[in-house]
């Protein structure tokens, strides 16, 4: 049975990820220092419930074998205060890689990691004056790539870092922009916004997966893709929408907050490159996703 690794398997990717690998007969090494109780339960998977700040740890469950993929999903601070503390996102990379190092220590065939759109913020951050914590979270993301990437080509381990958009589902309830809009509306309050006009993309859950998992599976060409839903709009039609929906377009507030100085583009939505390696792994509109996680709610 062919086997793979995944860190940060208790969090909302790594869970659905890790039951994806299962129930396609892959043996699943899941490691995450939590675990929900909706956590997908198979015979394929082993559930290691630890922390994953050294490498002995890791190397105590991970002796050499064949393994597939290693994907290392665990991060802190993705929400919420942690998100702006310096010293979180510092160990976030030494994290990282800490993995890289141990799954080429154990002849792992594929590294792969999470990323985010957050880091193309940083081509703005010299035109901005104050940042949020969402600028130091995005730069650390950043720099974990360009790190880990010098790494693996190093050393000779084949590297992929996915680059997610922002993801949304009936699951996700971390504060992200879906959510967050979602989780006042649904309790009655305003979700207040910024101008809302920069271009945007969503990509519903079940779509990430597959992506992420053919890219673990197949053979490809970059070592970097930014998985979306190759359709990308203004954000606040993304906005509108998700209150009309869910019939209270009155609690959506946009031009409330001032802009954020962060430029986004179109052509930063590009999913060209990863349909040619993996296909077309999009099956879910936005206004159908929408209305699956508002159902959630």
């Amino acid at each position: 049975m062919k086997k793979i690794i995944i860190t940060g398997a208790g969090g909302f990717i790594g869970s659905e990820l890790t039951g994806k690998y299962a129930d396609n007969g892959y043996e699943v090494i899941a490691i995450s220092s939590m675990f929900n109780p909706s956590f997908p339960v198979h015979p394929n998977i082993k559930k290691y419930c630890i922390e994953i700040n050294e490498e002995e740890k890791l190397l105590e469950i991970l002796h050499e074998d064949e393994y597939e993929a290693f994907y290392h999903l665990a991060w802190r601070g993705v929400n919420g205060p942690e998100k702006a503390i310096p010293q979180i996102q510092l160990g976030n990379m030494k994290l990282a890689m800490g993995c890289a190092e141990v799954a080429y220590k154990i002849g792992c065939k594929k590294f792969l990691c999470s990323g985010t759109i957050a880091e193309r913020g940083v081509e703005s951050l010299s035109s901005i004056k104050k940042t949020s914590g969402g600028m130091l979270y995005g730069v650390a993301k950043h720099c974990t790539h360009l790190l880990l990437e010098a790494y693996c080509k190093n050393v000779g381990l084949d590297f992929v870092w996915m680059q997610f958009s922002n993801i949304y589902g009936p699951q996700n309830k971390t504060g992200n922009l879906v959510s967050y809009t979602l989780g006042e509306i649904t309790n009655g309050k305003e979700a207040i916004f910024g101008p809302a006009k920069q271009p945007y993309d969503f990509i519903y859950v079940d779509d990430l997966i597959e992506a992420v998992y053919r890219i673990g599976i197949r053979k490809t060409s970059k070592n970097a893709y930014l998985i979306g839903s190759g359709t990308p709009k203004i954000l606040k039609e993304y906005l509108t929408d998700i209150g009309t929906q869910y019939g209270r377009p009155d609690l959506i507030k946009v031009g409330i907050r001032p802009d954020d100085g962060i430029v986004y583009s179109m052509d930063m939505f590009d999913i060209k490159d990863l349909v040619e390696d993996i296909g077309n792994y999009v099956q879910t509109d936005f206004g159908s996703g929408i209305r699956n996680t508002i159902d959630g709610y």
